[in-house]
């Protein structure tokens, strides 16, 4: 059964409007008709089961027939903290990590940043946030990931309870722990925020910039990860350590 998103709260009855996107996606493009059923969330996180009850040109009527209880998000709140990176790249990490359960990401310029998006900020913005409603309906997801563009001084002050910086040089120098110590110490509800470098890498000046900032450094293991890459072992690495308990 697909699952849409939706920007208000839902009692027994609802419409969409017309010009919806999610209005065109049940009517014209999967071609619902009176009685077809699918998934709502609405703006509370609440997940139901909608029937349509009538559809015109200008909106559609549904009523809920059914409330359910999943449990799908992970347990505490990950932030990503992240670098733009080259060619489409981005989306596809933007995805993934939508598919991999993170809460909120953040994109920021560092050091050694080589994308510059300037004048198309905006319209990449709006292209990833439209990538990440698909994944998280596609996934079944309760929530859309927040994503955001801002400048790095700011994006160290994001706010966590936790925070860890993916660093390479910590696994040649043997560390290969902090990972796995910090993920067991996060509380449910409680929020983790992991940064990681560009494709040029953290300059030594950062990394002493993000450990006064609260950011622990970690390595990944003993191979080297794409910028894009990272956050994704990471989102697995979580999810097996708060999800499957191993």
């Amino acid at each position: 059964m697909h699952r849409y998103f939706l920007d208000q709260n839902v009692d027994s009855h609802f419409e969409l409007a017309g010009d919806s996107n999610t209005y065109h996606h049940l009517v014209r493009v999967r071609r619902s008709k009176v009685g077809s059923k699918a998934e709502f969330v609405d703006a509370s996180e609440r997940l139901v089961v909608a029937e349509l009850k009538d559809i015109n040109s200008d909106s559609a009527s549904l009523e809920v027939q059914e409330e359910l209880d999943q449990k799908v998000e992970l347990p505490a709140k990950v932030t990503l903290i992240v670098s733009p990176v080259k060619n489409d790249r981005t989306e596809w990490f933007v995805q993934k990590a939508t598919e991999l359960g993170v809460d909120r990401i953040v994109l920021t310029k560092m050091e050694r940043t080589v994308v510059d998006w300037g004048k198309q900020a905006e319209k990449k913005m709006t292209r990833l946030e439209k990538i990440a409603l698909n994944a998280a309906e596609q996934s079944h997801r309760l929530k859309v990931p927040d994503i955001v563009f801002e400048d790095y001084s700011k994006a160290l002050a994001e706010d966590k309870d936790f925070g860890l910086v993916a660093w390479e040089e910590s696994a040649k120098q043997g560390e290969k722990a902090t990972l796995v110590k910090v993920a067991e110490e996060v509380k449910a509800g409680q929020r983790l925020a992991v940064l990681f470098g560009p494709e040029g890498g953290l300059s030594e000046e950062e990394i002493n910039g993000l450990k006064e900032a609260g950011f622990a450094p970690a390595g990944l293991g003993p191979r080297i990860l794409r910028a894009e890459t990272a956050p994704l072992y990471t989102l697995s690495a979580l999810s097996t350590i708060w999800e499957l308990g191993l």
